[in-house]
């Protein structure tokens, strides 16, 4: 259990290596905060929740001189343990929360979102607890399940088929893992997902409103970013790292996309 879950009154761990293992649950109780993901920015204020689904596309955190928050860090493994078996809700929310993190809740929502908090922290520390296990998990399963709710009252509820929540939740892992480093091209990933192309494409238009080449572009672009901010990093160690047949290809590709070449980029 150690490690699995972490419980923080600040943002600092947000977009550092140590939480790309976790998924952030924030909730703010004052102020405000700017948060840059997904090549996006977005600001959170009192009552509001965020779930960073992908720590690599945080780019920037500004919180206001009185923002304060709550963050629960949840390993990534640990989550899935607690995640209703048979409920495939979790891949529709997952895809809207990379494209919008931050949730506006309702009064009621807000003092529910208080209380699971609450509850997970204080299970958390009672160590004593002869089924800790047991009720830690249930307390993050019934955190869960309120975001689920408070999700599907924002967006709607979708009942995903299990055989796409499957297809989607395989094909986002192989992008948290890195395979974007090497593989930049649709038909890979259907291919490695026994599905064709046009399946894999047509099922995340139809649950996040963007095609299977965008998330790929999403994760690859984000990551060229970080490294080109590391000024230790050469150019040709970014392509060697990004698997670029060679520099020139990189400097096409980061222009075609930032509008930019690498150089321009650092400056």
């Amino acid at each position: 259990m150690n490690g699995d879950i972490i419980i923080k009154d600040t943002l600092e761990q947000l977009g550092t290596e140590a939480a790309n293992r976790y998924i952030a649950h924030v909730y703010c109780y004052a102020g405000t905060c700017e948060v840059g993901f997904n090549d996006s920015c977005f600001q959170m204020e009192a009552g509001d929740c965020m779930i960073i689904v992908s720590n690599k596309l945080v780019e920037n955190v500004t919180p206001s001189g009185d923002f304060r928050c709550k963050v629960i860090h949840i390993k990534d493994t640990f989550l899935e343990m607690c995640t209703p078996e048979g409920n495939n809700y979790y891949v529709t929310g997952t895809m809207s929360l990379f494209l919008n993190p931050v949730m506006k809740l309702m009064p009621e929502e807000q003092e529910q979102c208080r209380a699971d908090f609450e509850e997970v922290e204080h299970r958390l520390y009672r160590t004593s607890h002869h089924f800790y296990q047991e009720v830690l998990m249930s307390c993050v399963r019934t955190l869960f399940l309120d975001f689920y709710d408070f999700h599907a009252r924002i967006y709607g509820y979708v009942d995903v088929p299990v055989q796409g929540a499957q297809v989607l939740s395989r094909f986002f892992l192989m992008l948290e893992s890195g395979t974007y480093r090497t593989h930049r091209e649709v038909a890979y990933y259907a291919s490695e997902l026994c599905v064709v192309p046009k399946y894999l494409s047509e099922l995340c238009i139809k649950f996040s409103g963007v095609p299977a080449n965008y998330w790929i572009k999403r994760f690859t672009i984000q990551e060229i970013k970080k490294l080109l901010r590391d000024k230790s990093l050469t150019i040709v160690q970014i392509a060697d790292i990004l698997n670029f047949s060679s520099p020139a290809y990189l400097n096409r590709y980061v222009h075609k996309n930032l509008g930019v070449s690498p150089t321009d980029y650092r400056r």
